[in-house]
């Protein structure tokens, strides 16, 4: 009854250690061979989301900065694009470098960097993003980038989370997928609106869709999904939006769900 499974990456699909475990992606592999077609969709850039793909034998669209995008695994088509308007961007920009915020910012599926920071460091340690440092990023003001990140301690973020959304809660999308990790995007941006757009092109209503997720950007997916799915470690939010809490991340949730939900062997 299920023709879709969207699947976050990290802390559901991956490990701590960034990498897919054999049973993970053997349960993957079932649902393609099954006809379930596997959506992976996670807060990364799209080529380091694509870059699981191949190994896992996926071929169809890929979901995202958050929703913000949605393309073909291979890059070749763009169904779904959703930047951050050019204003709102360049506000972001000078405040958080006028105060010596470490700050990422995406265009054109390429992240940029003033100059390498000890939270540089953290984020292309755990995505294997490549950070291009530019100088002074408001050489960009007037572009409308894909996404931007404040990186902080996880107490700075949070206080800082809740001074933005105060601010502008009626135009960005602001969120944490990581405890580290402050992300701005376009009002309009969710996964679970990604999942949406995917429905009206590929003509699969949510009722046949299953999503896989642990954060509080996961939590819009999980609630427009026919069956939302939370990984038992994740936050507080996605447990209480998914319909089915599988076991912890660690212990091969996933597999575990999809082996509940599916009836698989896995």
């Amino acid at each position: 009854m299920y023709k879709l499974a969207a699947v976050d990456l990290d802390d559901t699909l991956l490990g701590p250690d960034g990498t897919v475990s054999p049973r993970n992606a053997a349960a993957v592999r079932a649902l393609s061979a099954s006809g379930v077609m596997v959506v992976l969709a996670s807060g990364r850039m799209h080529q380091d989301t694509a870059k699981y793909c191949p190994t896992l034998g996926l071929t169809g669209p890929v979901i995202s900065y958050n929703g913000a995008m949605v393309r073909s695994a291979d890059g070749s088509a763009t169904y779904h694009h959703v930047p951050v308007l050019a204003d709102l961007a360049s506000q972001i920009v000078h405040w958080a470098q006028a105060r010596g915020y470490s700050v990422n910012y995406y265009l054109d599926d390429t992240l940029y960097v003033r100059q390498r920071t000890p939270w540089t460091d953290l984020y292309t340690s755990r995505t294997g993003s490549v950070a291009h440092e530019v100088g002074d990023l408001t050489q960009f003001d007037g572009r409308e980038p894909t996404k931007l990140i404040i990186l902080e301690s996880p107490e700075e973020t949070d206080r800082l989370l809740a001074e933005f959304r105060s601010r502008y809660a009626s135009s960005l999308y602001i969120t944490k997928t990581k405890p580290e990790y402050l992300e701005f995007m376009n009002r309009g941006v969710s996964k679970g609106k990604a999942l949406e757009a995917l429905s009206g092109r590929l003509g699969i209503p949510s009722a046949e869709m299953v999503a896989f997720g642990d954060s509080y950007n996961d939590v819009s997916m999980l609630q427009y999904a026919g069956v939302g799915v939370a990984m038992g470690d994740g936050v507080e939010e996605a447990r209480a939006a998914a319909d089915y809490v599988a076991p912890p991340c660690l212990e091969d949730g996933f597999a575990a769900a999809v082996r509940h939900l599916f009836g698989l062997d896995i």
